[in-house]
């Protein structure tokens, strides 16, 4: 179940540029100006933070530490009204001395690199040798560049002006790059589905052998298949070779690695040792599967150096979502009859023109078993009742990210009772195993006023799947 308590950021984020930032900068913005400065407040040790970046849209977090400050490169999903698939239109790099303030250090378009005008800024991962700062970046999953900088915290500029990865150097796709340095030694590792390694040269922006294949078997003895990103570390003589929520472990770098099973539950990201703890920092799906965020969790081993999953308590997405519009419309539009307006109070509100319809931004990426949904609505207007519409997120499509499409009279549907002429707000819960067709997990939610209510206005403080 998703707790409402995991939703803590409202109430122990603190959003300040010096002071510039006020709740008057986000006024009329559905994707408000975000600070330059983040600082969450009243963290435990070790640090945990469920969202880094509250409604930024940033993800595949990777880590570099210089002289005790660490250093996040990240992309940054375009917008939360995405529709198909992963639009990332900048890489962004935030630093911290202590995990729990975030500054701001420069942001790297694709305009700035051989990629062009094209929104291809997909993961990337750092180096740093003999002073001077590496970025290696994905051109979606077509290929590799390399950026440097002379500086942790840039301007970084394009070291070659075409991909040091090029489409073709190994049987996968090479993008998603991973870089591992030990005994002064890089290895720089790609691919999805399987992946591949190769040293680089002592320039940083060549490669010094061909790559070769990393071999991952179960435990049967069979070739176990990967995703995307891969992410590498050691600890205590042991390799951890990881990919979203699985991981694999090896005496050595290049493997064989044995399957070990499932990992903490999130997405690309990367692991790090801060102060003698380990952490990992990786995306969940803040607004939408296309509009993510970041989180810190501190990682835990068993004796047998496999990774303690007891520790993983929580996870954003959870079993349900929250919308709280504490800073913005969380990507929720107007459809008909209406708009949809943020108030600095933390609502969105709207007057009535007719059968006012309101969604959620495509892909909100939830599990609907076992829970309620919630609103905590102000009804001012003659409407007594409002339909519920639940629109399914189905993964066992080929390729389902590419089907935006919505059939909404076919959707799972349900009828709410709530108060006409409401000067206050009341929260209505609706238990979700009661509607019929429910999907297993969700990818948008509809709002729909009655059609004979033409003025009026309607005004939600939350909605609640948990």
């Amino acid at each position: 179940m998703f707790i409402r308590a995991m939703t803590t950021t409202r109430h122990t984020l603190i959003l300040t540029a010096l002071g510039l930032i006020t709740p008057a900068a986000f006024s009329g913005s559905p994707t408000p100006a975000f600070p330059d400065i983040i600082q969450h407040k009243n963290v435990s040790q070790p640090v945990q933070i469920l969202n880094v970046f509250p409604e930024h849209g940033l993800t595949d977090p990777h880590v570099m530490q210089v002289n005790g400050r660490l250093y996040m490169g990240m992309g940054h999903d375009k917008t939360w009204d995405t529709e198909t698939d992963w639009t990332m239109d900048r890489w962004e790099i935030w630093s911290t001395n202590d995990l729990t303030t975030w500054r701001k250090e420069t942001t790297m378009y694709p305009a700035d690199t051989y990629i062009g005008q094209q929104p291809n800024a997909w993961a990337g991962d750092f180096a740093q040798k003999d002073g001077k700062y590496y970025w290696y970046f994905s051109n979606r999953n077509i290929d590799t560049g390399v950026m440097v900088a002379t500086h942790p915290g840039g301007p970084y500029k394009d070291a070659l002006g075409k991909p040091l990865l090029p489409e073709g150097i190994a049987p996968t796709h090479p993008y998603d790059p991973e870089v591992f340095e030990e005994n002064g030694v890089y290895t720089i590792i790609f691919g999805a589905g399987a992946y591949y390694a190769a040293t680089l040269a002592e320039d940083m922006i060549s490669l010094a052998s061909e790559p070769v294949p990393i071999i991952i078997k179960t435990k049967d003895g069979k070739v176990k298949p990967t995703d995307d990103k891969p992410t590498v570390f050691k600890r205590e003589d042991i390799y951890y070779l990881v990919w979203g929520a699985d991981y694999a472990m090896s005496d050595k770098l290049l493997g064989p690695y044995q399957y070990a099973g499932d990992f903490m539950g999130g997405g690309h990201g990367s692991i790090f040792n801060w102060q003698k703890q380990w952490y990992v920092v990786h995306e969940h799906h803040d607004i939408s599967m296309y509009y993510r965020g970041i989180m810190i969790k501190p990682l835990i081993f068993n004796d047998d150096g496999t990774v303690n999953l007891v520790n993983d308590t929580s996870y954003p997405e959870g079993g349900g979502r929250v919308w709280e519009f504490e800073k913005s419309v969380m990507g929720w539009r107007a459809v008909a009859n209406t708009s949809v307006n943020w108030n600095s109070t933390g609502t969105i509100s709207g007057d009535h023109k007719g059968s006012a319809i309101i969604e959620s931004a495509n892909w909100a990426s939830a599990s609907l078993e076992g829970t309620d949904l919630s609103i905590t609505l102000k009804n001012q207007s003659d409407a007594k009742s409002l339909r519920i519409y639940l629109a399914e997120f189905a993964t066992n499509r080929p390729e389902f990210w590419k089907y935006s499409d919505i059939n909404w009279s076919n959707s799972a549907q349900a009828e709410l009772a709530i108060k006409p002429n409401d000067q206050s707000f009341s929260t209505y819960t609706l238990d979700l195993s009661t509607v019929d067709k429910l999907p297993n997990k969700l990818k948008r939610l509809r709002l729909e006023f009655p059609k004979n209510v033409n003025s009026g206005k309607w005004e939600i403080e939350s909605i609640y799947i948990q």
